[in-house]
């Protein structure tokens, strides 16, 4: 983590807006946090926006004002021109580091205009923005491409030292054989992610029944609540705020590849969405930049396990499915590069 906080330091030395953009879970915010501690101190002043998409836009300028120019608004006060000027001449006039954590839809991208505004782009300015966003779509306007840090996921010996220090508050905890075999089932599962590599270790955390990690991991690779109550599980809720917003064309297309496609080359997926019209490409661009889905470089779509398993559990509860993940094994003649029409 501070390896990687270093590298973001290092990019905003060139770079006024940095853009930090992962999918939900892969500790975006928590990367965040660490380079604001370390370096912040670095600067006259310094602002921590934490999770501006559940706040209302006048309350994030509010904090801003407070910790930027040291006034502080009355709940009911609105803001208005004059405060906002005021933001905007502290950073041009001081050395200011704002980083705003998880941005999203309309409302949070009034915010970040506010803070590039073009006075303030336009001089040599010592002012830093660092932005963490699950949808590049939303920052690309903003932030140079060479801005955008893309969040890698956890090496398999870094996540099997997160999963073992909430599992058993120490990386290097031995177990016996039947429960490290099913650790590192559960790590692997976790696919590096380190949200889920930590609800797993806090869940399972002091307990001796093998059976339960078992049926841990048995949930985790359906999609299904681990603590109990969808509603308040952390690690789907979280997951499925990016397919939340999606729009009923883009949820098809996140469900198809979750359900079926995965793994297919781009050429043969489109060809099978062509005939419904659906600009495929430009879906497939969207689902990217909203960090749902990847390709590789010869052009094979994947997405991460967790989101995988998500997209099939939410795909059984649709009336009437149309998605035969289910059915694969009955249906092992279909070949990994084929398409076929079953109506």
């Amino acid at each position: 983590m501070v390896d990687k906080a270093k590298a973001i330091n290092i990019l905003l030395q060139k770079e006024l807006i940095v853009g930090l953009v992962g999918m939900g879970g892969i500790g975006k915010t928590t990367l965040s946090k660490k380079m604001y501690h370390l370096f912040h101190n670095q600067y006259d002043k310094s602002s921590f926006l934490e999770d501006v998409k559940s706040k209302h836009i006048n309350d994030v300028i509010k904090q801003l004002l407070h910790d930027l120019c040291g006034k502080r608004l009355c709940k009911d006060e609105d803001v208005n021109k004059e405060y906002l000027d005021q933001i905007k001449q502290c950073m041009i006039s001081k050395k200011v580091l704002v980083i705003i954590d998880d941005i999203d839809a309309t409302k949070n991208l009034a915010t970040l205009q506010l803070l590039i505004d073009k006075d303030i782009t336009n001089v040599n300015c010592k002012s830093r923005i660092l932005v963490n966003c699950r949808n590049w779509q939303i920052l690309k306007n903003h932030v140079n491409e060479v801005g955008k840090m893309d969040m890698k996921f956890l090496e398999k010996e870094q996540a099997r030292e997160l999963f073992m220090f909430h599992a058993f508050g120490n990386e290097n905890h031995v177990v016996t054989k039947d429960f490290e075999d099913t650790s590192m089932e559960i790590i692997k599962a976790c696919g590096g992610l380190p949200l889920s590599l930590e609800v797993l270790g806090c869940f399972l955390r002091n307990n001796h029944d093998l059976q339960i990690w078992k049926g841990a991991l048995s949930r985790l690779k359906k999609g299904q609540s681990i603590t109990g109550g969808l509603d308040n599980e952390v690690l789907w809720k979280q997951l499925r705020i990016s397919y939340d917003h999606l729009d009923k064309e883009h949820r098809n297309m996140f469900l198809d590849i979750a359900c079926f496609l995965d793994n297919l080359k781009i050429s043969t997926v489109c060809r099978m969405w062509n005939e419904d019209d659906l600009r495929p490409m430009f879906g497939l661009q969207n689902l990217k930049d909203r960090s749902l889905i990847k390709w590789t470089e010869d052009g094979v779509l994947y997405m991460h396990e967790q989101l995988r398993d998500m997209g099939r559990n939410i795909a059984m509860e649709v009336p009437m499915s149309r998605f035969i993940w289910k059915l694969k094994k009955e249906f092992s003649f279909l070949q990994k590069n084929e398409v076929l029409n079953m109506c």
